[in-house]
């Protein structure tokens, strides 16, 4: 009954999010939402703005499903970035391409639209890479997570950084050049259960991801991206990776799942963001907790960072 329930919740979010994002049955369910958390959403032409007390964060109206992820990181947020000042708040206006500074290191870093909160505590937990490891970032986005493991493991280590989005991958690439990272090599293709192609949905923000993962698919441009599993990049690129850090917006379950067998002989350690909601309701966390286990990996998922992730690590 109770599983009966959460599927009945989820198909009338699907509807609401199907609407679009100038539906006003839409901005009332999302202000009804924010109320509750101590927010006040406001909508203009091509933005939304999420303001609580003296704080704001504005948003590019095509990340609306991204709104209530964003109440839940708000403060993440704030302690991850510099904001600006504007009538009296601090503003943190993510609603256009542009720079944004780390507290982290005060390094400044391009994005498309919404950049990454500073997850490095949370993806270090178990494992923090050392010189000269070889690193993925998998679900690199515009580059903060490559930035700051890239400086970890030196100039005789080497961070592979994936992301298939065509916007994403643009500012991935500029912001390597920005900071002469010479040890990381940028992929244009996702990390998958399988090699191959996928039909991916490519809209320059986080949220991009393989269309057949995602919980809201009737959104959005899609396009035919190039993917390759787990065990094909270790053999394309000659080495097994110490540590993967993997983001992949829903797709994390299908890569573990399908790298079984490689992953009994291969140790490697992962922090996973596993948050992400699957179609079926379940999220990627409970397929992982039950995954490593049975590849003989020790795992842990907890959500003491604010967002639920996965660590695991061959025993």
């Amino acid at each position: 009954m109770a599983l009966n329930r959460v599927a009945s919740v989820q198909q009338i979010k699907n509807r609401i999010v199907a609407l679009g994002p100038r539906s006003k049955i839409l901005h009332l369910s999302l202000a009804a939402a924010g109320a509750l958390k101590g927010f006040r959403i406001r909508f203009a032409e091509d933005s939304i703005s999420l303001v609580k007390g003296s704080r704001e964060i504005d948003l590019p109206l095509n990340l609306y499903v991204e709104v209530p992820i964003v109440m839940e990181c708000f403060d993440d947020y704030f302690r991850s970035i510099e904001p600006k000042q504007a009538a009296g708040r601090e503003v943190l206006d993510f609603a256009n391409p542009g720079l944004h500074v780390y507290k982290r290191d005060k390094v400044g870093l391009y994005f498309p639209g919404l950049p990454e909160e500073d997850a490095m505590d949370a993806y270090t937990h178990w494992y923090q890479p050392l010189e000269g490891d070889i690193v993925w970032d998998a679900g690199a986005h515009a580059g903060a997570t490559t930035y700051f493991l890239a400086k970890a493991v030196g100039p005789t280590g080497r961070v592979y950084a994936f992301e298939p989005d065509e916007r994403n991958y643009e500012f991935l690439v500029r912001n390597i050049a920005l900071h002469g990272l010479t040890n990381v090599v940028p992929i244009r293709k996702a990390l998958s259960g399988e090699t191959g192609t996928v039909v991916f949905q490519s809209d320059g923000t986080q949220a991009s991801a393989i269309r057949s993962v995602m919980l809201y698919a009737e959104r959005g441009r899609t396009v035919e991206v190039q993917a390759i599993s787990l065990e094909d990049a270790c053999k394309e690129f000659g080495s097994v990776p110490t540590y993967v850090k993997m983001d992949i917006e829903g797709a994390e379950a299908a890569v573990i799942e399908a790298s079984a067998a490689f992953l009994r002989s291969n140790p490697i350690h992962f922090a996973i963001e596993s948050y992400h909601p699957l179609a079926d309701g379940i999220l990627t966390q409970q397929i992982l907790d039950k995954a490593f286990p049975a590849m003989g990996y020790d795992c842990e998922s907890s959500a003491k960072f604010g967002q639920m992730f996965t660590w695991a690590r061959r025993k």
